[in-house]
């Protein structure tokens, strides 16, 4: 379970690193990813698991990567994005939403925290039955990377502006 959660946690924090702030450009380290992507023909099995569990998705397009299938989506007019095995067992699935888009009751945790911060992305991730959301706020001076996860919030990270 711990291997699971680090994994996670992991993949939110390469998502939201990964996004440029429409309002700050920050220069982040090289980072190498080992492994290559490729459109690809996917089994039947993850075929199948993926249209049960997506039976409204948009426009997927698939990938291998690393022995996983990647498929980015669209649903609900949000960007998806979820990962599969082989055999097409659903490894997480992560939400791409805009601030409008996230629930209020997430929302409210941060905003009574950071009431004069911006929302400037968010992605939920779920594995399993836990769903994580990842969150940036920003002020004039910093970015703040928020997990929000049981109705706890933590500061992942802290970013200063130039």
């Amino acid at each position: 379970m711990k291997k699971q959660m680090f994994f996670l946690l992991l993949c939110g924090l390469v998502s939201l690193l990964g996004m440029n702030s429409t309002s700050a450009q920050i220069k982040l380290s090289e980072v190498t990813i080992l492994g290559t992507a490729s459109r690809t023909v996917v089994t039947n099995a993850v075929s199948k698991s993926f249209n049960e569990l997506f039976k409204d998705a948009i426009a997927p397009q698939w990938y291998e990567v690393n022995k996983r299938y990647v498929v980015n989506f669209i649903m609900n007019d949000q960007k998806n994005r979820a990962v599969f095995t082989k055999g097409g067992s659903l490894v997480y699935h992560l939400v791409y939403a805009a601030e409008n888009e996230i629930p209020e009751d997430v929302k409210s945790i941060v905003k009574d925290k950071y009431p004069d911060y911006k929302i400037t992305f968010s992605v939920q991730v779920e594995q399993g039955d836990a769903k994580v959301w990842f969150i940036n706020v920003e002020d004039a001076t910093k970015i703040l990377i928020l997990k929000v996860y049981n109705d706890e919030m933590t500061v992942v990270n802290t970013i200063k502006k130039a």
